[in-house]
């Protein structure tokens, strides 16, 4: 260091020396709190500095505020540079080992000699890239590997990062400060605050676009700090005495698509505790906090965004091996296997991952976005994950594990995958040998859906053939019949047609083909079997198994009918994989009860948010093999939710990230509706006496729009002497919930949700209209503008005077809060799994039940009772016009 900077430097000191400490030391911990939300590879800019000093210059110290604003600026950059040094004053190097910086790039034993290398150097400036390639022609063997690993401009750079980390530790052992500028101050480490002052609310990334791969990433990684924060102030409050803990809290800052969160406390003993979580635990990304609370209490993280797979590395190591064993092989569509795990360096953060296809091929990957990252070995997530230790808790002590997965048929090849390092940093130890079903492209998962027409049945699936290798068809006919075939027309699409990450990077995975067939001219209450088959090249057939369905009675029909609906139900993992326990913990249990109940109702309407995907591909084929049992044999009526839907800048009513990018594409192409455009999710249908208008919350349903006209027309088609049970449905509550985000809103409703609707419901009679996205129950009385027109709670007959509104998004996601006002128009409340069915007796006669998932009882219903003249009868709002004519 040079003369002219000790000065500096002392003069600095001196300076600061004559105003308070208190007040110098605050400030010093308001620009490391500031500083600390950057990367660890960006270097603030002096303008960015210049912005936060005039933002917080009301609380700098007195002699802070004297200095010349060039040093002031200067003072903070050399803070940033002190902060962004490696900390080596803990490690004590073994014998004959390498002083080696943590450098970030820093991956396997083969990067060792270039860190000799550089350390045998002597010299005070940083490695030229002539020098690099001299030593790298001078050892080929070396060079051979690192090209095999990284490009030439990645290798370069990383090895000049590494020589700079090496000279500023000589810096440092020489008693030199070092730092970029010769005016800047020495910098206490050791700080004590008695007031937390005002952080700044500045977003270093705050220019990123909200559909860009690095946007959506970054908001995942928020999510889950927030839940982290959470889980950490319950842990915590416990450990102080009572008065303190109830002053523990954690405090939410929006502002634009920024969220921050701060533990705030204001007594002595926490003090420190105090700033080392806010410096540490520090959420530099996120939508508002409404997004945050909602992922908190509904939407929950897709679990596969947890592994952070395009950071993988390799890791191998001889001395760990992982095996699968496939049970059976009798060409069913799933199968249990059987992985053994022997590791010679195992951890408690060791897991094993389920790759389909089982190839690796890092020419597939995208490009990276940021210049820093090194290119990954795998770019595409797993379809599953276990923990290693997960049916073995001695597993770090022995090195032995054996996990079961259960595998369904998904068109390729598996492999399974060790990695140490946790799913933040994965580092590939150990790949398994290659299984794959007896036919991986097989016809499978059969969808039933309602066609156009009440006498028409369309059967989607899922197959390896394209078109120009067979021919596929569904063969079908009454029991005792000679079947007849009908052709299927043939879908797929491509990672270009998905609009963000991580649908279109990590998340993709090819969805083979979707064949979807028309099965015309049914009679009506008539079981009908049926398989799928395709024909090859060469004139031999391929076919499913067999599968039967009851076809629908005519409309207007007087017979028993029976309808489930329910909403958000998701998907889970019958081995116990991915976490889905947590992040979907109702899922099996609705779908099992459902099965369970198969003969006892005869259509299902799931109202949105199916298998919250959320961009990742392969969960699409997980979960119709979850619920093919019911969607085989009754029809299964989706409507679009936000997790299927949403995406900014995609055409959706609402501009969030919700659909992991898949903006409706996987929905539209793997069920069929009967719309007359798939890409506008509303569509009618009718089941006997029962007429069904489905609208599409994720697009606009104000009076004017397209859909509103579509709502209308649906609701004034109906003839109500033969079809009397009029049902409307949408996936956001379009009208009434004591939801807790609702209630903070103040309307209990989807913003603008009732407010053009409720007149048409009123005037066209809607007997029930139902919801999901709340993920809980709820039920109203019939409500006309707030208000309950019947004191009625059980059973109804006479006059329909007003609507019955009920939420039924529990089908499986994380359950919703209610709001602590409890609204007069609720009148049943239910924090828990499960779903309505809704039983037609006759035209007179209706039997509403709830049925939790979790033992398929009734805990709530009620009956309506009347005849047409009731329905035709004048009501408020609803009168037709009449003439003194005669």
């Amino acid at each position: 260091m040079s003369k002219s900077m000790e000065q500096n430097l002392e003069g600095e000191d001196n300076r600061g020396s004559e105003s308070n400490p208190n007040q110098s030391q605050e400030w010093e911990t308001m620009a490391r709190l500031w500083l600390s939300a950057f990367p660890g590879v960006k270097a603030v800019s002096g303008a960015e500095v210049e912005s936060w000093i005039d933002s917080n210059y009301s609380s700098l110290p007195s002699d802070l505020k004297s200095m010349p604003r060039s040093d002031l600026v200067d003072r903070l950059l050399s803070i940033q540079n002190y902060m962004r040094l490696p900390d080596h004053s803990q490690q004590v190097p073994e014998t004959n080992q390498v002083d080696v910086p943590h450098a970030r790039f820093q991956r396997t034993d083969q990067w060792l000699p270039v860190y000799s290398w550089l350390e045998s150097l002597d010299k005070d400036e940083v490695v030229k890239s002539k020098d690099i390639s001299d030593w790298l022609a001078e050892n080929p063997g070396i060079r051979e590997q690192l090209f095999s690993r990284h490009s030439r401009y990645h290798l370069m750079h990383y090895i000049k990062k590494c020589h700079v980390k090496i000279l500023k530790r000589r810096e440092r052992k020489k008693g030199v400060q070092p730092t970029d500028n010769p005016g800047s101050p020495k910098v206490q480490k050791n700080v004590e605050v008695k007031e937390l002052a005002p952080v700044p609310m500045f977003n270093p990334l705050n220019n990123i676009p909200k559909d860009s791969e690095l946007y959506v990433a970054k908001q995942n990684e928020a999510l889950q700090k927030y839940e982290i924060l959470l889980e950490l102030e319950k842990k915590l409050s416990p450990n102080f005495s009572k008065r303190e803990a109830g002053s523990l809290r954690l405090l939410v800052v929006t502002q634009g698509d920024s969220v921050r969160v701060l533990l705030v406390e204001s007594f002595s003993s926490l003090r420190i505790l105090k700033i080392l979580l806010v410096g540490c635990l520090w959420v530099d990304w996120g939508g508002p906090l409404a997004v945050a609370a909602h992922s908190k209490n509904g939407a929950g993280v897709q679990p596969l965004s947890k592994a952070a797979i395009h950071k993988a590395a390799y890791a191998f190591h001889d001395n760990a091996s992982i095996k699968a064993y496939v049970l059976g092989a009798k060409g069913e569509d799933s199968e249990w296997t059987t992985v053994n795990i022997m590791n010679e360096k195992p951890s408690a953060d060791d897991w094993v991952g389920v790759f389909s296809p089982a190839n690796f091929n890092a020419s597939t990957c995208p490009p990276q976005d940021d210049q820093w990252q090194e290119t990954p070995y795998i770019c595409t997530a797993p379809i599953k994950y276990k923990y290693a230790n997960h049916s073995n808790p001695e597993y770090t002590k022995t090195g032995k594990s054996t996990l079961r997965f259960l595998l369904i048929n998904q068109r390729a090849d598996f492999a399974f995958v060790l990695f140490s390092g946790g799913l933040s940093y994965p580092k590939l130890v150990s790949v398994s040998n290659k299984l794959q079903f007896l036919n991986p492209k097989a016809p499978v998962y059969p969808r039933l859906a309602h066609g156009k027409s009440w006498d028409e049945m369309t059967v989607t699936w899922t197959s390896g053939y394209n078109i120009d290798e067979a021919v596929p068809f569904v063969e079908w006919g009454m029991k005792g019949e000679t079947p007849k075939r009908s052709p299927a027309g043939t879908l797929t699409f491509k990672q270009n047609s998905m609009c963000g990450s991580p649908a279109r990077t990590v998340g993709w995975r090819d969805p083979g083909f979707i064949h979807t067939s028309f099965l015309k001219d049914l009679w009506p209450n008539i079981v009908y079997t049926y398989r799928m088959g395709h024909i090859l090249s060469d004139g031999s057939y391929v076919w499913s198994k067999v599968f039967s369905f009851k076809s629908s009675p005519y409309p207007g029909q007087d017979s028993l009918q029976r309808v489930i609906i329910f909403g958000d139900m998701g998907k889970a993992e019958r081995d116990g994989s991915n976490e889905y326990s947590d992040y979907q913990p109702g899922s099996l249990n609705t779908t099992d009860q459902l099965i369970k109940d198969l003969d006892n109702f005869d259509i299902v309407f799931h109202i949105g948010d199916l298998p919250y995907a959320n961009g990742y591909i392969s969960q699409w084929d997980q979960f119709t093999a979850q619920v093919q049992p019911i969607t085989s044999t009754v029809p299964y009526m989706i409507a679009s939710g936000n997790h299927e839907r949403d995406w900014p800048n995609s055409g959706s009513f609402y501009d969030t990230t919700d659909s992991g990018g898949e903006c409706g594409v996987p929905a539209e192409t793997m069920y069929h509706v009967p719309a007359e455009n798939r890409a506008k999710f509303w569509y009618s249908t009718d089941y006997g006496m029962f007429h069904f208008c489905i609208a599409d919350s994720e697009h606009d349903w104000r009076e004017g729009t397209e859909q509103y006209k579509f709502i209308e027309k649906c609701l004034a088609s109906v003839d109500r002497q033969k079809q009397p049970w009029l049902i409307f449905s949408a996936h956001r509550v379009l009208g009434y919930s004591s939801n807790s985000w609702y209630g903070l809103e103040g309307a209990f409703e989807e913003p603008m949700g009732r407010e053009s609707l409720q007149k048409l419901w009123q005037k066209y009679r809607v007997d029930i209209a139902f919801y999901g996205h709340v993920h809980n129950y709820e039920r109203t009385c019939p409500v006309y503008q707030n208000q309950c027109v019947s004191k009625e709670k059980h059973h109804y007959s006479g006059t329909v005077n007003g609507t019955i509104h009920v939420v039924v998004g529990g089908g499986g996601s994380h359950l919703s809060e209610y709001s602590s006002v409890i609204p007069n128009w609720s009148i049943y409340r239910d924090y828990d799994f499960g779903f309505v069915k809704l039983t037609a007796f006759n035209h007179s006669s209706l039997l509403f039940e709830y049925k939790k998932s979790s033992d398929g009882k009734v805990y709530d219903s009620f009956t309506i009772s009347r005849d047409y003249r009731d329905v035709l009868a004048c009501v408020h709002d609803s009168c037709p016009a009449t003439t003194l004519a005669t």
